[in-house]
């Protein structure tokens, strides 16, 4: 799969740094420190986020005072900020 980011270029130039420093200049050293970044990111948030078994259960009801008055994606928006106010 490919991911494409876009970073500052101060950032890049550390990150490359990094990943060369750690893993050689050989093909491949930015990958694996990619990988390895995100991989530490995700469990790093992960131990912020509760365990959800089914997410529609989240939001359900809470959401029925702009039915109708809103369309699909300003839903989404509204319930994600719900979302983050109870759990974050």
């Amino acid at each position: 799969m490919v991911l494409k980011v876009e970073l500052e270029k101060e950032l890049e130039h550390k990150f490359r740094e990094a990943a060369m420093s750690k893993f050689g200049h050989s093909k491949g050293s930015i990958k694996k420190a990619s990988q390895e970044a995100l991989s530490s990111w995700i469990m790093q948030q992960s131990t912020k986020l509760p365990k959800v078994e089914d997410p529609f259960k989240l939001v359900e009801g809470i959401l029925s005072h702009v039915k109708g008055k809103k369309t699909s994606v300003q839903l989404q928006h509204e319930a994600t900020k719900l979302w983050a106010k109870k759990y974050l």
